[in-house]
């Protein structure tokens, strides 16, 4: 499922007991049960935790830009979200960290598996997906400096309306979504480091394809809206020049997004301004 910065499940917004009486409780308990239940291959991991201080110093940096600590605390320790009624505590990675193995830590974080071979619920996998084996090591790398504390988190206990979400096909596992992503457009190695940036930074919200998610983000069209300093001025400041609610774009600037450096946000710019005269997008004319 994907979650917003702010820790709302969007993906099931306004999708209430209209959803249950569509499918009636007893369907909708069986159905989930089901899917929650499906197990699915473990892919071989060759990632092995990085351990050199620079690695660890990426593997943070990383965390900050693909907004990990917006759904597990700034430390890491865990944070409450509210997906479709269900509350959810999110797990305490520091403590997660001391009970896996690197190859289960990447499957968790790449394919969004358990160590049982079933789905994780939450996990934004399919954006994180495109990490790279040295990402992931620098990620595990860091994860594993992070001394335990805390405690740790339960399992998730869907209530009836997350389940009829689930039985319904409104909301996805972690493991469907990989299945159905898409991925953006291959424009060629001189935009290929901002196509990878904008696939783990922006695919969270706007989807694996940047072409938006229904109430969540919109496409990410940069002609017409941004120019490359106004660009500079968006992710590094949260400077929202764009129509409708931007708060959280802002938001997740601050907080993350400054975390790239002025190269990073020239490539994804590069990257986002060349792709949109492929699909020919455009800014519509502003009115009046």
């Amino acid at each position: 499922m994907r979650i917003s910065r702010s820790g709302l499940l969007l993906a099931a917004s306004g999708i209430g007991a209209a959803a249950v009486l569509a499918v009636g409780s007893t369907q909708v308990i069986s159905r989930s049960d089901a899917i929650l239940a499906a197990t699915h291959p473990a892919p071989p991991s060759v990632v092995t935790a990085a351990t050199s201080p620079a690695a660890i110093a990426q593997g943070a940096r990383l965390v900050a830009v693909t907004t990990c600590t917006s759904c597990h605390g700034a430390d890491l320790t865990g944070g409450r979200l509210n997906a479709a009624g269900t509350a959810i505590i999110t797990p305490n990675l520091t403590r997660l960290a001391a009970h896996r193995t690197d190859a289960q830590l990447d499957r968790a974080l790449r394919r969004g598996l358990r160590p049982d071979g079933t789905s994780e619920l939450l996990m934004p996998a399919a954006a994180y997906a495109s990490f790279t084996d040295e990402e992931t090591a620098a990620v595990l790398g860091y994860m594993r400096s992070l001394a335990p504390k805390g405690e740790d988190a339960p399992r998730v206990q869907p209530g009836l309306m997350l389940r009829a979400n689930l039985a319904l096909g409104r909301v996805r596992t972690s493991a469907d979504e990989i299945s159905r992503a898409q991925p953006s457009v291959d424009l060629g190695p001189g935009l290929a480091a901002g196509r990878h940036l904008a696939a783990i930074a922006c695919g969270r919200c706007h989807g694996t394809d940047l072409g938006g998610i229904r109430a969540v983000g919109p496409d990410l069209t940069v002609r017409g809206y941004y120019s490359r300093k106004q660009f500079h001025g968006l992710l590094s400041k949260g400077d929202a020049i764009g129509e409708g609610h931007m708060q959280l774009m802002t938001q997740t600037a601050l907080v993350s997004f400054s975390h790239f450096t002025d190269a990073e946000i020239d490539a994804i710019y590069d990257y986002l301004d060349a792709r949109d005269v492929r699909l020919g997008a455009q800014a519509p004319p502003k009115k009046g």
